[in-house]
């Protein structure tokens, strides 16, 4: 009976860590902490992806993306939370949640 209410008291941990940035960035769903993508690719008039002027080798919704996700990295790394490295899967185009296809 010990284990009874391990899920919510995960999600409901998770969801307290993360509370500054549901809704424009993750929602936690149950034991996945989904990081929202740009709303846009950046793609310029010319069909060619915007690339970042800092390095022009990374496209500019890769390098927004990836701000999300070490926000949210850090807000679980400040709480003194971790993360399985071979669960985790840090850019996908597409993804299969709750059976449902989540696509761009």
């Amino acid at each position: 009976m010990g284990w009874t209410n391990s899920v919510l008291i995960f999600h409901d941990n998770v969801t307290h860590i993360l509370q500054p940035k549901i809704l424009d960035t993750t929602v936690p769903y149950i034991d996945d902490i989904p990081i929202c993508g740009p709303a846009e690719t950046y793609i310029l008039l010319d069909g060619i992806d915007e690339h970042i002027s800092n390095n022009p080798g990374i496209r500019h919704f890769v390098w927004e993306h990836f701000q999300n996700l070490n926000c949210v990295v850090q807000h679980i790394k400040y709480s003194s939370s971790t993360f399985s490295g071979f669960k985790s899967t840090l850019y996908a185009e597409e993804i299969i949640a709750v059976g449902h296809r989540c696509t761009p």
